[in-house]
């Protein structure tokens, strides 16, 4: 273990294995630090935290920090769990839950670039690349294997779906469905194929894709008909899965404008 006599390390503290620990970095009690993790100068690690293996954390980096939620009341406990093999680059910050007992959840194998924010109570799944500046307003539910352009913004409670990939400098504040490119403001381009090849899927599966996302953003039936016809249907898993994100209640609604580009 290498600690920098410059960071403070809260005697309550939890340091696994082989753990680094940059100068001027703060780790707060209860804190919960994997081995082989590497803390880089100036970052942070409040209280609450809890974070995986093999995690790097870049200089001035916050994580677990109080939400920015009017009206909050400091004193609830909660927290922040993240999981193993991340890599949170500068200037990041993930905010705590707002809820007593609860966290905003990172997953494994993540890579989160400069200036990334993860707002409170979000739940970030697996193998997802953040370019610089890529904001999560609370309560965003992202999947696994997403790509996310620079400056790229998500309003609260928005829900994306696996294998997006969305264009830098775009805003949502609708649900996004797995396996589609988007961009701008809530416009959807069409299918990840080179995603979707690239993660292993077989062209069946990835034709069966197409045709599903054509029935629902190029036909004129209405996304009610597409999923009745659907339900009576062997769709496959690929196929049910996106479906599946489409019946599922939104708080939000579903981005359903296309573009032909």
């Amino acid at each position: 273990m290498s600690i920098h006599p410059t960071a403070i390390v809260h005697p309550d503290a939890q340091l696994g294995e082989n753990v680094s620990v940059g100068a001027f970095a703060i780790i707060e009690e209860n804190a919960i630090v994997g081995d082989n993790c590497l803390i880089e100068a100036a970052a942070q690690v409040r209280k609450g935290v809890t974070l995986g293996a093999n995690c790097e954390i870049g200089s001035s980096t916050i994580l677990g920090s109080d939400p920015q939620f009017k009206g909050f009341d400091k004193s609830i406990p909660s927290g922040v769990t993240i999981g193993s093999n991340n890599v949170i680059r500068e200037n990041a910050t993930v905010h705590r839950s707002i809820l007593e007992g609860e966290a905003t959840v990172v997953g494994d194998d993540n890579y989160l670039m400069t200036g990334t924010h993860i707002g409170h109570d979000s739940i970030v799944g697996n193998h997802n690349t953040f370019a610089n500046g890529v904001q999560l307003g609370g309560h965003v539910t992202l999947g696994n294997h997403v790509f996310v352009g620079g400056g790229t913004m998500f309003h609260q409670f928005v829900r994306v779906g696996d294998y997006v990939m969305c264009q830098g400098l775009s805003g949502f504040s609708q649900d996004i469905p797995p396996y589609v490119l988007c961009a701008e403001i809530n416009e959807v381009v069409g299918i990840n194929l080179i995603g979707l090849k690239r993660a292993g899927f077989d062209p069946k599966e990835r034709v069966a894709i197409k045709d599903a996302f054509k029935k629902v953003y190029r036909s004129t039936e209405t996304l009610k008909s597409v999923l009745e016809e659907a339900e009576l249907s062997e769709n496959g898993e690929a196929v049910d899965a996106f479906y599946s994100f489409l019946r599922y209640p939104s708080k939000k609604g579903v981005c359903i404008r296309s573009s032909k580009r």
